[in-house]
């Protein structure tokens, strides 16, 4: 089993690539049309970041869904590791937070640092969340 996170650049363009490659990875609608917003089935996996069409998933997979992913052409696999429980989460955005070119596709998506206004006071404090989603046991 592998921890991995993988980047989609341009949703739309995925779930055209998935409709005509592997059209069963696409969860369908009782009509069988692709269902309103797009979700893409069959692995473990935390809810997506998304910003526009850009989109970051924290995703648990085995190896033949490892390699199924890394062939489809509108993902990327910024970062894999080997699950090995405690700490397999930390390795793994190591590996994303060291890479320039990661990073940025990384931060694209995921806003690391929020400005959340206190209801009560009216008081603005920033908050800063590197992670946005791991599985349990990592």
């Amino acid at each position: 089993m592998i921890d991995a996170i993988l980047f989609v650049s341009s949703m739309p363009a995925l779930v055209t690539e998935l409709d005509a490659s592997h059209p069963a990875m696409l969860q369908r609608n009782e009509t069988g049309a692709i269902t309103i917003p797009p979700v893409v089935t069959g692995f473990a996996r935390t809810p997506a970041a998304i910003r526009d069409d850009r989109v970051l998933v924290y995703a648990r997979l085995n190896d033949a869904d490892a390699a199924q992913y890394r062939s489809i052409q509108q993902m990327e696999v910024l970062a894999e590791t080997e699950y090995t429980g405690k700490g397999t989460a930390d390795r793994l955005y190591q590996i994303v937070f060291d890479d320039p070119e990661k990073l940025a596709k990384y931060n694209s998506v995921h806003q690391r640092v929020r400005t959340i206004t206190d209801p009560e006071t009216g008081e603005e404090q920033q908050i800063r969340q590197d992670k946005f989603g791991i599985l349990a046991g990592a």
